[in-house]
């Protein structure tokens, strides 16, 4: 019985160091990105479904909303509400559809944002079927089974060069045993409505599978680093938390050391030297201030990089 114990006690050990050792590699690997959120312009879905079930206000404006909301729940992305972006474009005098012309100024556009997000509608409804039952009315008892379905034709579009960077069908579809509300009360106006139906849990989805296929196709655009500034022995750069920068990362300060040029006298190689490893004590918008954890006699514009 001991012996029996004992082995017990030991695959438990095991695994527990197992669980920790697997949860310690996880936790290293996950290295929080240091850079500006994108900047992404979402224009209304065009509606190219055939749809005679529904007849409120335009899916499109809707379904482009729901996609606002989501990016920024996400954190990942910087994104105009609808009525910020109209005022932006109209001081610009553009419109929604010269964010995607290559005759427009690419400089002009950027200034505004990165990416366009561009959709159509190509699904927007549900079908019944009729499941089980005898033939003849006796017996089992059947049911009607709805299915809500919703499909997206989805680009992404860089702003700057007017390319076509990514390009996806998403679609998403919901069974139910009833619709849930009746399609006169379906509504984008009403949360407590829209998500009872089944075209609404379909709808749900799919903005949720875009938002995810976003942010893992847009990554935040890396800071590079920037300059130390000392101050009584106080150790500063100037970005902040609009970096993503949070208090208890790590820095690596450098110096030039040299630079090697060509007969041209252009710099062709620069070789640095380590100085120091700082942390960060407060991030705030546009300055963060930090301690120095190893290393002295840090000097203002120094060289403070993201470590690798």
């Amino acid at each position: 019985m001991r012996t029996i114990l004992r082995q017990i006690g030991l695959y438990i050990t095991i695994m527990a160091m197992i669980v920790a050792i697997s949860a310690a590699g996880s936790l290293a690997g996950e290295k929080e990105a240091i850079g500006s959120k994108i900047r992404v312009i979402v224009g209304t879905f065009q509606d190219k479904s055939a749809h005679r079930w529904y007849h409120g206000a335009d899916p499109g404006t809707g379904m482009a909303d729901m996609l606002i909301s989501a990016l920024v729940k996400s954190g990942k992305f910087k994104v105009f509400a609808r009525a910020q972006l109209d005022e932006i474009l109209a001081e610009k005098n553009l419109s929604l559809s010269d964010l995607a012309n290559p005759g427009v100024e690419a400089a002009n556009k950027l200034e505004i944002g990165d990416y366009l997000v561009s959709a159509s509608i190509t699904e927007f409804g549900y079908k019944e079927k009729k499941v089980g039952g005898s033939k003849f009315g006796l017996g089992k008892l059947g049911f009607t089974e709805y299915t809500g379905r919703v499909a997206v034709d989805l680009q992404l579009i860089h702003l700057g060069t007017s390319e076509i960077v990514f390009a996806d069908n998403v679609n998403k579809s919901e069974k139910s045993k009833s619709l849930g509300i009746g399609t006169g009360d379906f509504s984008f106006g009403s949360h407590n409505t829209f998500d009872d139906h089944v075209v609404g849990k379909a709808t749900r989805k799919t903005i949720n599978a875009i938002a995810d296929i976003l942010s893992k196709n847009v990554s935040v655009q890396a800071w590079p680093g920037g300059y130390l500034i000392v101050s009584d022995d106080m150790l500063f750069f100037e970005t902040g938390s609009e970096m993503g920068i949070k208090k208890g990362m790590k820095f690596d300060v450098k110096r030039v050391k040299k630079e090697i040029k060509n007969r041209d006298g252009k710099v062709i190689k620069v070789i640095y030297e380590n100085v120091g490893v700082i942390e960060v004590t407060e991030a705030e918008e546009g300055l963060t201030t930090c301690r120095a954890v190893s290393g002295s006699g840090f000097l203002n514009d120094d060289l403070v990089r993201p470590q690798k």
